[in-house]
């Protein structure tokens, strides 16, 4: 790894901040491009933007140089990386020594072992983590929890790590590689258990959205956001016959607000997080030692 000295900065020469993220909602690579593009301005590094959100998207896998600073960008699904893009993410994150930041979002419930496990992915691929952050944003099952995050505090919370990263980055020796201590567990095997208004648990496993055709413009804008390639037009109406993972980027993304969830322990879940985890959660953020 190649450094030189440029205006008082350490720079890697040949380097490129790479961004990989799952963001069906945008929440995420909102987070992930203020981090990059900040990071970059202090390293004075070019950005690349790898999507693997869409099912098409995963078809291929993410390339990395050697020099390359790789930042991985993912929404927390039930306290993990989400299951359906598990594999990918740990089949992508292989590298040669390359520094890698691990961001998850979260919607001020709790970001349980996500931040671990995408920690542990980099490690186990062969890369050296640097830094992690669990930024919180808007819970998109909600309209309220989360709203306005991340804020401007949150933001310049952002930029500071961004600078903290900058600092390891520029001072890391092969010599001494870093340890990065995050929260949870690095090779979880459960998910986080919703649960009913009532504390019993929320079975909403197998819902899926429906459209109200008489509000619907047919505009197929549904078709193609949904992350799993799971919805198909008749007559111009979506039907939702695949897989669905509850990102919510359907109804969000609908102009005409054509599309609902209607079950039951969905929305009792949603009444058990709004009221259970109203009080403002803290981003967090963590630098190697």
């Amino acid at each position: 790894m190649n450094i030189k000295k440029n205006d008082g900065f350490m720079i890697i020469n040949q380097s490129k901040i790479k961004v990989c993220y799952f963001s069906p909602t945008g929440g995420t690579l909102q987070v992930a491009k203020h981090f990059a593009v900040f990071l970059a301005e202090i390293l004075q590094a070019d950005v690349e933007y790898h999507s693997y959100t869409l099912l098409k998207e995963r078809e291929e896998m993410p390339t990395f140089d050697a020099n390359d600073i790789i930042v991985w960008a993912t929404p927390v699904y039930a306290g993990r990386i989400p299951n359906k893009t598990l594999d990918y993410v740990r089949n992508s994150l292989k590298g040669d020594g390359n520094m890698s930041v691990a961001l998850v979002t979260f919607g001020n419930r709790a970001y349980d072992n996500a931040l671990a496990e995408l920690v542990g992915l980099m490690n186990d691929g062969g890369m050296y983590p640097i830094g992690a952050a669990a930024m919180v944003t808007r819970h998109v099952f909600s309209d309220t929890l989360g709203a306005s995050r991340p804020n401007n505090d949150d933001i310049a919370a952002l930029e500071d790590f961004a600078n903290r990263v900058a600092e390891k980055i520029q001072s890391f020796s092969n010599e001494k590689i870093p340890v990065l201590k995050v929260p949870g567990e690095a090779h979880p095997d459960k998910y986080y258990t919703p649960l009913k208004s009532t504390n019993a648990p929320a079975s909403f496993l197998k819902a899926k959205p429906s459209c109200d055709s008489e509000r619907c413009i047919r505009c197929g804008k549904c078709l193609e956001l949904c992350p799993m390639g799971s919805i198909e037009l008749n007559g111009g109406i979506p039907v939702f016959n695949g897989i669905c993972i509850k990102c919510q980027a359907c109804r969000l993304g609908c102009p005409s607000e054509a599309i609902a969830f209607t079950d039951p322990d969905y929305h009792s879940h949603i009444a058990m997080i709004e009221q259970t985890f109203a009080s403002p959660k803290q981003s967090e953020f963590f630098v190697a030692e």
